[in-house]
């Protein structure tokens, strides 16, 4: 009797909490709770409950915080596999280069999370969420290790590749912990994990620099990420059980489910993603704007993504179909605005990531104003304090509330990282308006990935929406760092020969070398290639170079003010959470056999 009561107990919280999410968004869900209840197909150990029917032992019990453990852990092989790589590009370039293709090394990882993590979220939520996040990190490890034995570029992108897959697995940290935690912890336990990645995040510049001076230079980064992904996959397998395929579907088949998945809808989504991401990337960099390549990419990539595929997902939701991308959630304006928002700050991040550290070695560096151990520090500056405000935006939105943090930090770095573009020769001015911008824009995607979480049609659907937000993150991430590439690429092409080609063509370099001496300068071939270089010649040109890479680079920071200027309006969509729901537990960490310790649900 006393099983039953608590059973009751746990369906009566499901069903409170679904009216009293219903009751939050109505004005833009729909949800009928009569149909939730006959369709739920859940046991009742699989099903969310109030923080209040769970044992306060099972905070502190090793499930928990081993699966906590385990999904910081992994979140911090996922970003070190872009972070830790990033600062060092030329380096490895010039190591086992040099490539044109260098710069698809972050393009890559992001295109591929881009893809996969509405994937992954969709099928977790239908097949259960252990396997896939075991899984996910034993991808990442396979990365690393190729990543680590690569001889050529191309050999490291195909690296990226599988490290940028298991990023889908490794970065849905935010709404795998807002699925075992109480609403209300969302924000700080997202901080924790922000904070277990401090290695390969926010210290991730100085860490590849230092493993500069060590044997294997830059392959010590991923000798690091194959510990972190090793240990990472261990923890998911000992520690983490969520609820079992059984557990989720008690009436279903396991075929059938994957039988009926709209795998149309998967194909459509990850082509068109891929050809319109790689068009941008393409445009001013390897083709003109212009060319056919160019442009029947980026022709075909958004008229697939963003006409036929709506189209047909429309049309098989029409009959009677589970459309693959969640098409209520694109009415849900306090949704899109938080997952928009995501990806639009991180854009920030990604962007200044990979090109402020380009200006530490050359622009600083350059004219010896600091020393060769200061530029691992300097050049990940921006991540540093991106990340401290991720470590920092529990407690922020604990005092101010996610909608206010959110506006107040778009509008301090909307203002200050524009303001850095004014003379970045002058290094503190620059780092003095950098580091509070950049440490507000991390603020703005912290507390906009952990709010995406909260205005779901139904909690039990937070794979779905967590996977959509990282999709949309990743998405947007790609495109900024594609177009701070391709930005930087097209001004150099101006800023070079104004500044460069005089000073070569006067010291007496062949006309026909002056279009090579400056792809030399950038890394894209060796000197030795130059017809007619000399080590005068070559000496000479270091200076006109550094003051047109500077002024190249002043446009790549007026550009961020696209991308931040669009999430401080954007912000303005934010609304605060319901507090009526903010003991509710989405889901939980049961034991090795399915089914949670009746020691760990007190009775009512």
């Amino acid at each position: 009797m006393e099983n039953e009561k608590t059973r009751a107990d746990l369906s009566n919280d499901h069903i409170e909490h679904a009216e009293a999410q219903i009751g939050s968004n109505r004005h833009n869900l729909s949800y009928d709770i009569a149909d939730h209840r006959e369709n739920d197909d859940r046991a009742e150990d699989a099903r969310g409950r109030n923080s209040d029917k769970i044992d306060p032992r099972y905070w502190y019990s090793w499930r928990f915080l081993g699966s906590m453990f385990a999904v910081g852990l992994a979140f911090t092989g996922g970003i070190g596999g872009i972070a830790l790589i990033s600062p060092v590009l030329s380096d490895i370039n010039a190591d086992i280069g040099p490539s044109p293709n260098i710069n698809w090394v972050p393009l890559v990882n992001l295109c591929a999370g881009a893809v996969f993590f509405l994937l992954v979220g969709q099928l977790s939520d239908i097949f259960g969420r252990r396997w896939f996040f075991i899984i996910g990190s034993g991808i990442a490890l396979i990365g690393s290790i190729i990543g680590a034995t690569a001889k050529s570029v191309n050999t490291l992108i195909g690296a990226e590749v599988l490290i940028g897959i298991a990023v889908a697995f490794q970065q849905s940290f935010f709404w795998v912990i807002a699925e075992i935690v109480p609403m209300r912890w969302r924000y700080i336990a997202n901080s924790f994990c922000y904070l277990m990645t401090t290695p390969t995040s926010p210290l991730a510049a100085r860490v590849a620099f230092s493993f500069q001076t060590y044997p294997g230079q830059w392959r010590n980064s991923f000798y690091l990420l194959i510990a972190v992904n090793a240990t990472s996959m261990i923890a998911w397998y000992i520690f983490y059980h969520p609820p079992t395929f059984s557990m989720l579907h008690r009436q279903k088949l396991a075929k059938d489910l994957f039988f009926n998945f709209d795998w149309i809808g998967v194909i459509l989504f990850s082509g068109s993603l891929c050809i319109f991401i790689f068009g941008i990337n393409w445009g001013g960099v390897l083709y003109p704007w212009s060319s056919a390549a160019v442009v029947s990419t980026m022709v075909i990539g958004g008229v697939t993504l963003f006409l036929i595929l709506p189209a047909y997902e429309i049309w098989i939701s029409k009959r009677g179909r589970e459309p693959y991308l969640p098409l209520h959630l694109f009415k849900n304006i306090r949704f899109q605005s938080a997952a928009w928002n995501t990806g639009i700050a991180a854009g920030v991040y990604y962007g200044f990531g990979i090109v402020f550290p380009q200006v530490v070695q050359t622009v600083y560096y350059g004219r010896g104003e600091i020393s060769e151990y200061d530029i691992g520090t300097l050049a990940g500056l921006v991540p540093m304090c991106f990340v401290f405000a991720q470590m920092c935006h529990g407690p922020i939105v604990w005092l101010t509330g996610p909608k206010w943090a959110m506006i107040g930090a778009a509008a301090i770095g909307c203002a200050l990282l524009t303001a850095a573009s004014t003379d970045l020769n002058n290094r503190a001015l620059t780092e003095g308006l950098i580091i509070p911008g950049a440490f507000a824009m991390g603020v703005v995607e912290s507390v906009s990935i952990t709010t995406s979480t909260f205005p779901l049609r139904s909690q039990e659907e937070i794979g779905q929406g967590g996977g959509l937000s990282g999709s949309t993150r990743n998405f947007v991430s790609a495109i900024a760092v594609a177009i701070y590439q391709s930005t930087l690429g097209n001004r150099l092409l101006q800023t070079i020969p104004k500044r460069v080609y005089p000073v070569a063509r006067s010291l007496g370099l062949p006309e026909s070398s002056l279009e090579s001496v400056g792809n030399a300068l950038q890394g894209k071939i060796s000197y030795s290639a130059v017809s007619g270089l000399t080590p005068s010649i070559q000496a000479a040109v270091q200076e006109p170079y550094r003051l047109a890479f500077t002024d190249a680079s002043k446009t790549v920071f007026l550009v961020s003010l696209a991308f931040s200027g669009s999430a401080l309006i954007l912000s303005f969509f934010t609304t605060e959470n319901d507090e009526s729901t903010a003991n509710y537990v989405a889901g939980n960490v049961s034991g090795p056999r399915g089914t949670m310790d009746k020691s760990e649900v007190a009775a009512s």
